[in-house]
């Protein structure tokens, strides 16, 4: 629905309990005005209904997107690890029978390091964003010619 812009003019603190709401809340101002001149001018109970029924929907679908979102970068992480392990496999040999036993124990040992780094480095810094690194990369053409066969 294509919505006609409105000027109002509010008091500073009636602007500024707006201003945080709308951010305590996640919304635009805009939304969260719009919000309460439709509560304001629904006349009857059965309005009132609708308009809170409106509103429910228009939250439920900006959560939905927001999950949709979660999803699909959970599956292009789920992606990269596969695609990580499958070159992997198929660039290191198998190992010699004779080094077997000792090149288990080493990776069982690097295994208990790389997961208490790993505990540590939940527990106590906060998440990392690794997509802008990653995006600039392909940019750069640094990760084509890295997995180019």
């Amino acid at each position: 629905m294509r919505q006609k812009p409105v000027r109002a003019y509010l008091a500073p603190e009636l602007a500024e309990e707006v201003a945080r709401r709308a951010q305590a809340q996640g919304r635009s101002e805009s939304s969260l005005v719009g919000e309460a001149v439709r509560v304001a001018l629904a006349a009857s109970s059965e309005e009132v209904q609708q308009v809170a029924k409106e509103t429910i929907r228009r939250q439920l679908n900006r959560v939905e997107s927001r999950l949709d979102k979660l999803i699909w970068e959970q599956l292009q992480a789920k992606e990269c690890l596969l695609l990580f392990i499958r070159v992997w496999l198929e660039h290191n040999p198998p190992l010699d029978e004779a080094i077997e036993d000792s090149a288990a124990a080493s990776a069982e040992a690097r295994f208990e390091r790389f997961l208490d780094l790993l505990s540590s480095n939940l527990t106590t810094q906060p998440p990392r964003d690794l997509g802008g690194p990653l995006t600039e990369a392909m940019h750069d053409g640094v990760l084509e010619t890295a997995v180019a066969p």
